[in-house]
């Protein structure tokens, strides 16, 4: 076999395995994306979703003090999960990443300032049913886009 030959195989060879490796990358990218987005939702949706609803923040109810600074403990982790997904969306190629991630900027934002009030010991309701709606709006629009997000259950150190 000639040394042009050689070439040629190679060259058509790496026309071939470029394209799947770009897949592949791009694969990878989502289901990591999708990962914190999930270890977000989860965060959010147990710890403080779920007391909300069931008057776990209101004056006088047992625990309550406890269960503000725990959900903003976990609006924390929520945040650096979304920050995690907002670098994954930096560089991307992928037409889903771009769009779901030009949504998350304002939503860690939000995740953060209700966090921090949450952590100090304080009750924003109206912050919690901001976050509520922003996550349903993210969630609709990942929905849209053909990938659901799911909770993915992550030990948070201390909860």
């Amino acid at each position: 076999m000639s040394k042009a030959s050689k070439s040629l195989i190679l060259a058509g060879t790496l026309l071939v395995a470029a394209p799947v490796q770009q897949a592949q990358a791009t694969a990878f990218e989502k289901a990591r994306f999708l990962f914190h987005l999930g270890a977000a939702y989860y965060a959010f949706n147990t710890w403080v979703l779920r007391p909300y609803r069931q008057y776990k923040f209101q004056t006088g109810a047992p625990g309550q003090r406890s269960a503000i600074v725990k959900a903003g403990l976990a609006l924390g982790f929520a945040a650096y999960q979304v920050n995690s997904a907002v670098k994954l969306t930096r560089n991307t190629n992928d037409p889903f990443l771009a769009r779901i991630g030009s949504l998350l900027p304002g939503y860690q934002k939000s995740l953060t300032s209700v966090g921090n009030t949450l952590k100090s010991g304080q009750f924003d309701e109206q912050g919690i049913q901001n976050l509520n709606t922003q996550t349903s709006t993210l969630l609709n629009a990942a929905e849209s886009q053909g990938q659901r997000i799911r909770p993915v259950a992550v030990p948070i150190p201390g909860l």
